[in-house]
């Protein structure tokens, strides 16, 4: 998933974002066999998986305003951004 920035560019995703998606998204423990960019392709295609068009859209929308947000993804969780980073994950 292409989430564009305001330069055009991928939004950034933390650490502390990885480590929050895959307990409260795949319910597993963050694997130790993985560097960051792995772990990065593996929670960005899955978010594609489950978000709509409409909300792929309004966070790329929303995400390249700068602004902080919380975004529906899926039935169940909100990403929470802040300048461009995706820094947490939430439930509805």
């Amino acid at each position: 998933m292409e989430l564009d920035g305001h330069e055009g560019g991928r939004m950034r995703i933390t650490n502390h974002y990885i480590e929050r998606y895959h307990k409260r998204v795949f319910k597993t423990a963050l694997p130790n066999d993985k560097c960051f960019t792995e772990l990065e392709t593996i929670v960005r295609e899955d978010m594609d998986l489950r978000m709509t068009p409409l909300q792929q859209q309004n966070m790329n929308v929303i995400s390249g305003s700068g602004s902080n947000a919380k975004i529906p993804m899926g039935k169940e969780h909100l990403v929470v951004t802040e300048n461009d980073t995706a820094i947490t994950i939430l439930y509805y």
